[in-house]
């Protein structure tokens, strides 16, 4: 793929992921897409974090969200095609479900499979 057709795809991606959109995410990813968030339970998950497999597991997560964590803002997003992989940076600030505000850097790695998005792999960094 050009980067233009990778930053296309991402762009697909992430509108899709904004509005919990299901068609749209299952256009732009694999029929064996997976999540790797940036935790899960400890030992259990170690060191992948919980990974969420396929389109129906993906939208729980989102609605999940959409329903626990208020003000979510994103800013300084960067995307940025790196031969057969896709990086995403941006800041995100908000209030997670137990009430407690977090401010964190983030990463996100995409691995593109065929013209499609196979897997999201996420790490935060929380700022002071």
């Amino acid at each position: 793929m050009t980067d233009e057709e990778m930053l296309d795809l991402i762009k697909r991606f992430r509108r899709a992921y904004g509005k919990a959109d299901r068609d749209g995410l299952a256009a732009a990813t694999t029929d064996d897409f997976e999540w790797h968030l940036h935790h899960g339970e400890p030992g259990a998950d170690s060191p992948t974090g919980r990974v969420v497999k396929g389109i129906d597991a993906v939208m729980a997560e989102i609605t999940w969200r959409q329903a626990n964590w208020k003000n979510v803002t994103y800013a300084n997003m960067v995307e940025r095609p790196a031969g057969d992989v896709i990086l995403q940076m941006f800041t995100t600030k908000g209030t997670d479900e137990h009430g407690k505000d977090y401010h964190l850097n983030v990463v996100d790695v995409y691995p593109v499979r065929d013209g499609l998005i196979c897997r999201k792999d996420t790490y935060w960094k929380g700022l002071r």
